[in-house]
């Protein structure tokens, strides 16, 4: 009797140890092994339920990322049955917030708010309720009622503060700068940013690293600087890529194209945007499609103003913040 209990610590502890090992595979953008690390855990459920639910919503999260829908929602629904059925709240919460995500990416923000609101009646660890008050705060920040998501975004920090949790506080500091950047406050939001890019570097996650380099960059392109801007931006793209991160791929290309704009030169961000509708539509997504063609009808009028006789007036320059 006492082996059987030993030999079965002993598998629930590896699993454990297995779990870990996905995460920080995950976080050191080697998403292949993480994937390997978390569906071994996923078909030894029955061993260690809990470590299992987890290992499902993380691996939703990763098929997420990379734009597989339907197994994200699919893992993400299995991560919440299994952990209700052993009364896993934070765990089923987590499993909500990918779903929500996903919803959210798929362009239905209405059916993502629903999500991360259930988690917060759920929820009872400071970590996962700060991600459902972070992704509020991106929601209502789309829809740019930018005291909301400031409230918001506040809160969920603070949540991390109370868990001890340096990467999710990087996070907030990225949203943070972010809304500050819409609010009109490149500035400001520089600051905030560099500040996010030094600690998720520190954090050792470097998809957030990247997002951090992404927004930056953006920040920068703003303040006019746009060497700078665009070495950030490249940075981060190269980061994406070997992730397989489509979303944030697109919105690295539509970013130096609108920089490309900016310079008057059509027919390198016109290399940017084909390049991102492909990566777009492969990826189904909408939200980016639509950004694309707003800028390809600025390139659209940029070709036609360098067609036309000059008139002595100064092209118009912008673009828009993505």
């Amino acid at each position: 009797m006492r082996t059987m209990s030993t030999a079965l610590n002993r598998a629930t502890d590896d699993l454990v140890a297995l779990l870990e090992d996905g995460v920080r595979y995950d976080r050191s953008g080697v998403s292949a092994r993480a994937r390997a690390c978390f569906v071994e855990v996923t078909e030894r459920w029955r061993e260690n339920p809990a470590a299992a639910a987890e290992a499902w919503w993380r691996l939703a999260n990763l098929q997420r990322l990379q734009s597989q829908w339907d197994d994200a929602l699919q893992s993400a629904h299995t991560s919440a049955t299994l952990a209700r059925e052993h009364a896993l709240h934070d765990v089923e919460a987590d499993a909500l917030n990918i779903e929500a995500l996903v919803w959210s990416t798929r362009g239905d923000e209405a059916r993502a708010q629903v999500l991360f609101e259930r988690m917060l009646d759920i929820a009872t660890a400071p970590g996962t309720r700060a991600k459902a008050l972070q992704n509020l705060g991106g929601l209502v920040a789309e829809r740019r009622e930018f005291e909301a998501a400031e409230k918001f975004f506040s809160a969920s920090r603070a949540e991390y503060r109370v868990a001890n949790d340096a990467r999710g506080e990087a996070c907030s500091l990225l949203n943070i700068g972010r809304l500050q950047m819409e609010r009109g406050d490149p500035a400001l939001a520089r600051e905030t940013l560099e500040m996010a890019v030094r600690d998720s570097r520190v954090a050792g996650d470097l998809e957030m690293h990247a997002a951090a380099l992404l927004n930056l960059g953006m920040a920068l392109g703003e303040l006019g600087l746009i060497a700078e801007a665009e070495e950030r931006i490249t940075t981060a793209y190269g980061q994406f890529t070997i992730a397989d991160i489509a979303q944030q791929r697109v919105r690295c290309l539509i970013q130096l194209a609108t920089f490309a704009i900016r310079r008057g030169e059509a027919p390198a961000a016109q290399v940017c945007l084909d390049h991102a509708r492909k990566v777009a539509t492969r990826s189904e997504l909408p939200r980016e499609l639509r950004l694309i063609e707003e800028q390809a009808e600025a390139v659209r009028a940029l070709e036609a103003s360098a067609r036309r006789p000059s008139d002595g007036l100064g092209l118009s320059r912008g673009g828009d913040r993505t």
